[in-house]
């Protein structure tokens, strides 16, 4: 969700800063994997050509395995003080932002980030021998889950304290599960409601605003996912702009009764996107300006009223979008066309709508934050 196509994470949290936008998040570098960046204290957790593997045939491992469950139930039962935390090399985004909020006086409403959800986590670790994933070992994925809600609960500590630092009690503060393979993982799992369910155990150690991310088919997942302990459902609003209006509407309406609300991808966030893939080639050789495909502040306004136009009939309209936000589709990192560092710099201009777009949404519903 909030990956760039650059390594510098201090120009990233710079450009995200001063694009305007109001509850700016802590970014991944293009060098961040998801899978190890919030999950390598696991130990035996190795990354090999971009793929996360667990050696199960190595006796230290094993053994590493096992203190880290006890510690894990330590910490359940508040024996030991409850977190995770990560070393700083691998949350670079996080301390570059902060130290941006230091060094600027933008006018913002929080600060907001996210960890790797532990289905996406599990789903995605190979595990020696037999190449099988953790997701389908039960006493692996228990470990995965536990390690999630106690880094989670760290980050999201570390992320209010940044929000009240800088910008006082009041701040937002909003950490998402990183979910894309969600609904991948429920159609292979045997028992999909209990895996939903335990995901519960992560969202009740986060202790600001929760929210989780689903890239790819939204509405197969939506009507579970809405009974979860959440603050925002995400998704890619620009390539599933029906979701909310075929989603179950008695499930939609508690949801919405409860206060809760949604992160609306509508800004593009790939070169293909935003060029379309018939003019990649021509950009790349320089026959066409990638500025000429920028879009129009009106172009995201006009897709979020399409979406909540059908609505205005089923639910509270003015309250959905007082409790939402507006996001990219998903990250930023393979927006390197015509090369990342340009790529980088039509992020910053997409962010600077994106925004633009929120407010005109704002005013056009006569809503506050």
């Amino acid at each position: 969700m909030g990956s760039h196509p650059i390594a510098d994470a201090k120009q990233i949290a710079l450009d995200i800063v001063s694009s305007g936008t109001k509850i700016p998040y802590f970014p991944q570098t293009v060098e961040d994997n998801m899978t190890f960046q919030f999950h390598n204290i696991i130990p035996g957790l190795i990354l090999e050509k971009g793929s996360a593997r667990l050696n199960l045939n190595d006796p230290q491992v094993v053994k590493g395995l096992e203190d880290l469950r006890g510690k894990l139930v330590l910490k359940k039962i508040n024996i030991e003080p409850g977190g995770l935390p990560l070393e700083k090399r691998y949350l670079k985004g996080l301390y570059a932002l902060e130290e941006v909020l230091k060094e600027t006086e933008a006018d913002l409403w929080g600060v907001k980030g996210e960890i790797t959800g532990p289905l996406t986590e599990a789903y995605s670790v190979e595990v020696l021998p037999g190449r099988k994933k953790a997701v389908l070992d039960e006493e692996l994925f228990k470990l995965v889950l536990g390690v999630t809600a106690e880094v989670a609960y760290w980050l999201s500590k570390e992320l209010q304290k940044l929000s009240r630092k800088f910008l006082g009690k009041k701040a937002e503060t909003i950490l998402f599960l990183d979910e894309p393979l969600l609904p991948l993982c429920l159609r292979d799992s045997a028992e999909p409601e209990a895996k939903i369910r335990a995901i519960d155990s992560v969202l009740c150690r986060i202790q600001c605003k929760k929210g989780i991310h689903i890239c790819d088919n939204p509405l197969t997942v939506i009507d579970d996912v809405l009974k979860l302990n959440i603050d925002y459902f995400s998704f890619d609003a620009r390539r599933y702009p029906a979701t909310l209006e075929k989603t179950d509407s008695e499930t939609l309406e508690k949801y919405l009764r409860r206060g809760k609300g949604f992160a609306f991808g509508l800004t593009p966030n790939t070169p293909e996107e935003l060029f379309g893939e018939e003019n990649i080639y021509s950009i790349q050789r320089g026959i066409k300006d990638p500025s000429d495909f920028i879009p129009k502040v009106g172009d995201i306004t006009s897709r979020m009223e399409h979406i909540v136009s059908p609505l205005e009939s089923k639910i509270d309209v003015i309250s959905l979008l007082n409790h939402s936000l507006i996001t990219p589709q998903c990250g930023f990192r393979n927006f390197n066309i015509p090369n990342p560092s340009m790529g980088e710099q039509i992020v910053k201009r997409l962010l600077e709508i994106q925004e633009k777009a929120a407010e005109e949404v704002r005013e056009k519903y006569k809503i506050g934050f």
